[in-house]
């Protein structure tokens, strides 16, 4: 528990608050939401090849919409270019444009 300034036991009474559930709001880290237990946190994916899928010979970009529908557009053979191109339609996608099907 965290020892209070007179001003925040104060403050702690005039919104009704204890001194010792103050003490223990004061001693939680600041800009916490819910700790480090956030369900809501998506892991974040240092993948090379994210957002790309191959059959056979051919690379295919692929995203999968919050709507359940997926967006499918061929990218080409080689990897390396297949990349490039990807990487081309993410920035296309951020800036909220229409992507074209190759």
């Amino acid at each position: 528990m965290e020892t209070l300034t007179a001003e925040q036991v104060t403050w702690a009474r005039s919104v009704g608050l204890s001194y010792d559930r103050a003490a223990f709001l004061a001693s939680c880290p600041k800009h916490t939401k819910c700790g480090t237990h956030m369900k809501h946190a998506r892991p974040v994916s240092t993948n090379a090849n994210k957002y790309l899928m191959k059959s056979g010979r051919q690379y295919y970009f692929r995203v999968h919409s919050i709507t359940g529908r997926s967006t499918i557009i061929s990218v080409g053979t080689d990897l390396d270019a297949a990349r490039r191109k990807r990487d081309e339609l993410l920035a296309e996608l951020k800036a909220k444009k229409v992507l074209h099907h190759v």
